[in-house]
Formats: C-alpha cells, sequence, structure tokens
C-alpha cells in the first residue's frame, strides 16, 4: 500500500497544471491506468459522431472522420465527452447533448476524456 501511494505522489508531482488526471488503483502486478482529459475548439460541422454507452451512460466518440474540424483539434474514436462550452454533460442524455452542441456558437469548445495509451 505504501509502494501505490508513493507512486501516485510521483505522479501528481510530475503533472502540469493545464493536464488533469484520474489514476485507478491497480494490484502491483498490474500496470496503473491513467486517464487524460483534454479541451479542444472545433468549428461546426464537427465531422464527429457521438454516442451514449449503455453502462455508464458516458457520451463516446464512436467515429470521428479524419479530415474533420473535431479530428484536426485532436478528437479521437474512444474519446469520452465531458463538458460543451464549460458546462458538464455527464448526466446528460444524448439528444440533451446534441442540443447543446446544436445551439452553441460555430467553435464548439470542448472537454473529452481519453485513456493514455502504453
Amino acid at each position: 500500500m505504501l509502494m501505490k501511494a508513493l507512486l501516485l505522489i510521483i505522479l501528481a508531482a510530475a503533472l502540469t497544471i493545464s493536464d488533469a488526471f484520474i489514476v485507478k488503483s491497480a494490484p502491483t502486478n498490474q500496470p496503473m491506468v491513467i486517464w487524460s482529459t483534454d479541451l479542444v475548439s472545433a468549428q461546426r460541422p464537427l465531422g464527429i459522431v457521438l454516442e451514449q454507452d449503455e453502462s455508464p451512460g458516458d457520451i463516446v466518440a464512436t467515429n470521428v472522420d479524419s479530415d474533420g474540424s473535431a479530428a484536426a483539434a485532436g478528437v479521437k474514436e474512444g474519446d469520452v465527452l465531458l463538458a460543451v462550452q464549460n458546462a458538464s454533460v455527464e448526466n446528460a442524455s444524448l439528444d440533451e447533448v446534441l442540443a447543446f452542441i446544436g445551439n452553441a456558437p460555430k467553435v464548439v469548445n470542448m472537454r473529452f476524456l481519453r485513456r493514455d495509451s502504453d
């Protein structure tokens, strides 16, 4: 347990203020799962397909047009949408999120969660 605590302290010390991370506990013989969030601004049309997972209900980018503005801003398939225009969408339905994006200005600010690859 002390080893896990030290690893978390070392990871936290290495983070920059602009990055947000969630570190999930794992047994010492398993790798730690690290997620990062990215704030992106993309011009509409975004070139992205969003779907809602049944469990836990996350809004996920399931298709990102490689020529679209979302891809140019760094969005990748599998990214989980957390916020639109600085408003959380974590408990919103897909219809609510799509309406919110539709009512946003031409440039849409979005925050996504991504699992970092090793």
